[in-house]
């Protein structure tokens, strides 16, 4: 008999006993990997891109709150946003300080301010109330940050 022969002969006993061999009484004796009453084991993640991923909040500064407009007298307005680089801690400013400028700057949270260079000195921008900002117009408001105590401040 031919070697082909033979692989004819024996290939049909070899696949009969292969179909059958997943017919037979199983065993559970709860050693298997794929239990699904062991699930306590397995934790549940909503959001899949998030493993893994830092957490902003724990990052978040008192800084972060002063993001929007602020207002001064006669259109004058200080503007802080997040920075687009999306680095915590670092904000974009624009600011109208005067009638005739007005301003971008790069500003950084230090403590409980945003400091920032103008015309080549640094400013340090802090909460503070109406009264402090040296104008009349602002004096009865309580939401305000002050640059320079008594020359300028803005409020919402």
């Amino acid at each position: 008999m031919g070697s082909s022969k033979i692989a004819y002969a024996v290939l049909p006993a070899l696949l009969a006993g292969a179909s059958l061999g997943g017919c037979g009484k199983s065993v559970d004796n709860g050693s298997t990997g794929n239990n699904a009453a062991q699930s306590s084991a397995v934790e549940a993640i909503e959001e899949p891109d998030a493993v893994n991923a830092p957490t902003h909040e724990a990052a978040r500064l008192p800084t972060d709150d002063w993001a929007g407009r602020w207002t001064g007298p006669e259109g004058l307005f200080l503007d802080i946003q997040p920075s687009p680089d999306g680095q915590p801690g670092h904000y974009a400013i624009t600011n109208k300080d005067n009638l005739d400028r007005q301003g971008d700057y790069d500003g950084v949270a230090d403590g409980s301010t945003i400091r920032f260079v103008r015309d080549g000195k640094d400013l340090a921008i802090r909460p503070g109330k109406g009264v402090e900002t040296g104008f009349k117009y602002l004096a009865g408001k309580s939401d305000c940050l002050i640059l320079v105590p008594g020359k300028e401040g803005y409020c919402r």
